[in-house]
């Protein structure tokens, strides 16, 4: 027998219908059966109080990863749903990335029936070349049967044109989202910071910001030629900004997203040459990080991801320029999100938007929204409970967070997918 869940008194937050006020609602059979400040609690099984705090749709992101099978101690899916789980997600896709491509049909839908098994929500996106190398097209098609909800090329830019024309071309066929960083790939090879001056002074391989334009510049072209569906993945400068707001004139099919490190952290945090800070795409001006949040209030940015990249401790404390790339980010997105929100760069429901029916619009998903009939997945907040980013006490696996020792205000105090409470510290 299905039990019924009514949570009232809360500050109801809604980014896809724009609601943020006073209200709450009924859970029955996994969905929600009613909203508002009026709600038939004889009906529920189970009435909690928030007190006034924010429920809000849970979380989704596009772009995460775990480590390859039998890493030992690495991040498995069991700790990846746990971190998840805790960050307030409730749908999760995993990304390819260099060590695990995601290419092989083989298993590809035997992998993804089993992800729809675990409590979290789990979906995988597939390589859009083989072994992501940019030379050969992965089979594609294959993979999207077996599940796959979009195709990447994780870090790696396509230099050959004609080959991002095909895929851009193939992928239309199945209406699936083929996303890949904007980088110029001569000007960004064995980059690791944003060319400035401080880079000249260090000495390091450096990107300069015009890599974005450009790239976005040929692979919007190159989409209006064939009729894809152009996904802009981890957009970070204001260059690449510029770029985008100039191909969407054309009135193309493009999408655009941004990591949550681009959004809260600058090249400064990286000054020390802390390998944590290790970030592909690397971490920017200020500059370009008060642009990136002026893109996502102007609605600009579809989605924010996590780049959860788990990385083992070996990869890591190597020297800056030869550190692995990456941070994790599930645990600690929310946080950063909401200290924008406290900083008053953001405003609540800006933020949740492109955490929450954003990318659930990207990808066709019923969730990250409050509606009834929509699946009940959702979070209770408190907006202001202050804690302290300590990576030894994270569900993930690994340590490397960028954001440790950071104070943060605000944190998920219940996550719930299809109606179940998965997370209730």
């Amino acid at each position: 027998m299905s039990t019924s869940l009514a949570i009232t008194n809360a500050r109801l937050v809604d980014p896809a219908s724009g609601h943020d006020g006073p209200g709450g609602v009924l859970i029955e059979d996994g969905v929600i059966a009613q909203m508002g400040s009026e709600l038939d609690l004889d009906a529920a099984d189970e009435v909690i109080d928030a007190k006034g705090r924010i429920l809000a749709p849970a979380l989704i992101d596009l772009r995460c990863a775990k480590e390859a099978a039998l890493t030992p101690d690495g991040e498995t899916v069991d700790t990846l749903c746990a971190a998840a789980m805790s960050g307030g997600f409730g749908t999760i896709v995993l990304a390819p990335n260099a060590r695990s491509p995601l290419d092989k049909t083989d298993g590809f839908a035997g992998m993804s029936r089993g992800l729809g098994q675990r409590s979290v929500r789990i979906l995988s996106a597939c390589g859009a070349t083989q072994g992501l190398a940019g030379e050969q097209m992965a089979e594609i098609g294959l993979m999207v049967r077996g599940g796959a909800v979009y195709a990447g090329q994780g870090d790696r830019p396509i230099a050959d044109t004609r080959l991002m024309r095909r895929l851009l071309s193939y992928t239309s066929q199945f209406d699936i989202w083929l996303a890949c960083r904007p980088a110029d790939a001569g000007l960004s090879s064995g980059s690791v910071v944003t060319e400035s001056d401080w880079s000249a002074r260090m000495g390091l391989p450096s990107e300069p910001t015009v890599s974005e334009r450009i790239a976005i510049e040929r692979d919007a072209a190159l989409a209006e030629l064939s009729g894809g569906k152009l996904m802009i993945d981890r957009l970070s400068t204001a260059a690449g900004l510029d770029a985008l707001r100039h191909v969407r004139s054309r009135d193309l099919e493009i999408a655009a997203t941004v990591a949550i490190a681009h959004l809260t952290l600058n090249e400064v945090d990286a000054g020390g040459l802390d390998s944590a800070f290790r970030m592909d795409p690397p971490l920017r001006g200020e500059a370009d990080r008060q642009a990136l949040v002026e893109a996502v209030i102007a609605g600009e940015i579809d989605a924010v991801v996590s780049d959860h990249r788990p990385t083992p401790f070996d990869d890591k404390a190597d020297p800056f320029a030869l550190a692995m790339a990456g941070t994790l980010s599930l645990e600690t997105m929310l946080g950063a999100m909401l200290g924008l929100v406290h900083d008053g760069e953001l405003e609540l429901i800006d933020a949740l938007r492109v955490m929450t029916s954003g990318p659930a619009d990207l990808l066709g998903l019923p969730q990250g929204r409050i509606a009834v009939g929509a699946p009940a997945d959702l979070i209770l907040i408190d907006g202001d409970k202050p804690w302290v980013c300590q990576p030894d006490g994270f569900a993930s696996a690994r340590g490397n967070s960028a954001w440790a020792g950071r104070r943060f205000q605000g944190r998920v105090l219940q996550t719930i997918v299809a109606g179940d409470t998965l997370y209730n510290p």
